[in-house]
């Protein structure tokens, strides 16, 4: 079942809070005006209006130090906030190139140097996910499907870093941003999904976990973090067979095998439990080998999936697999085939998550009611 919602956008625009570089140690930063005006505020008071062009430049000390047009002012908290109808700018830090971001910024002392927070609204947020986490030149059935599943992550999470005085950072612990999104069709695509979420049968938001390539099955919530979520199902998926991510395979000497597992694998003892553990048409998501859980090998030998076999090659072990990732939820490379196939983003959300509805965010508190 698929709701889409047309009740009245409510209020204005939700904006979200993103910690930049939160795992920097920032002391100066520059901010440069590139579209809109700026109001500067420092510790909520109003100090100047910044125009298209004009440079500003934060320090650290016990406060933040402003610097703009040679005069210096101090405070706790410093916020520079956009008064147009559309407001960015460039933001220059430590050795990294300058990067455009938009709507508002944040500047607080840390124990750690300068604090950055990029406040912004969630659909532009969205747009610059969704450039961060599936790339370029890919149909647009697949970037509406992304910034659905971006937008629905970023509001399931949303306190994710509350403590921190932010909603969630830039990097893969939540979803990775970079900047303002540049290209046009991303941006569209966003856009056509404005508001639209993925919700369960009990109309809560859904845990949108993807991956990279599943190798041909994926797998169960449980299977890789112990807790059953009824729309996180393992199917067959034939979309991604052919995709550069679909098989890998890893060497390793004898020896280093036999210190990894603690035994010796060239005592006939030990050599059938490991040469017959073959995952070819079936992933044993949650199996162990020689007494290890498959995701634990996976993390500790550095390999792509737990949707392997393993030979023996003279003096070499070698693992064989399929897939990139953890394989739970939506594979990309799978639904990125769907896209060029000619499925929509709807066909492919009900191909990877299943028993979900495609929802207005805004109406989840009318359908509660």
């Amino acid at each position: 079942m698929i709701i889409l919602a047309t009740l009245a956008c409510w209020g204005q625009d939700q904006y979200l809070k993103v910690g930049l570089l939160d795992n920097q140690k920032i002391y100066s930063c520059t901010v440069e005006i590139t579209r809109g005006t700026y109001e500067l505020s420092v510790d909520g008071q109003k100090m100047a209006e910044i125009n298209t062009n004009d440079r500003v430049q934060f320090g650290f000390g016990p406060s933040i130090s402003v610097t703009i047009k040679g005069q210096s002012i101090g405070g706790q908290h410093v916020k520079l906030q956009g008064r147009s109808f559309v407001n960015e700018f460039n933001l220059s830090v430590l050795h990294l190139k300058e990067v455009q971001h938009e709507d508002h910024l944040i500047i607080n002392p840390t124990s750690k140097g300068i604090q950055l927070i990029n406040e912004l609204k969630l659909e532009h947020y969205v747009a610059g996910v969704v450039e961060a986490e599936a790339g370029y030149a890919l149909p647009g059935e697949y970037y509406k499907l992304q910034a659905i599943l971006s937008r629905t992550y970023a509001l399931k999470n949303i306190d994710r870093h509350a403590h921190e005085g932010f909603s969630v950072c830039d990097k893969v612990h939540c979803q990775v941003y970079h900047h303002r999104c540049s290209k046009p069709e991303i941006f569209e695509a966003t856009v056509a999904t404005n508001a639209l979420v993925v919700v369960d049968d009990r109309l809560q938001l859904i845990n949108t976990i993807f991956h990279s390539n599943c190798g041909g099955e994926t797998c169960n919530s449980e299977d890789v973090w112990h807790t059953p979520l009824s729309y996180l199902r393992c199917i067959e998926d034939s979309f991604c067979l052919n995709a550069s991510k679909a098989k890998w395979t890893r060497s390793f000497h004898k020896k280093q095998v036999d210190q990894y597992f603690g035994t010796d694998l060239r005592r006939d003892l030990f050599a059938p439990e490991l040469f017959s553990f073959c995952q070819v048409e079936e992933r044993w998501a949650d199996q162990e080998l020689l007494s290890k859980p498959l995701p634990k090998i996976r993390k500790d030998l550095g390999l792509r999936s737990t949707f392997f076999y393993v030979e023996e090659q003279g003096d070499s072990i070698v693992f064989i697999g399929r897939g990139y990732g953890h394989g739970v939820g939506l594979c990309q490379q799978g639904g990125i085939e769907m896209a060029k196939q000619g499925y929509s983003y709807v066909d492919i959300l009900k191909h990877y998550y299943q028993d979900i509805h495609i929802i207005n965010r805004r109406a989840i508190r009318f359908f509660l009611n």
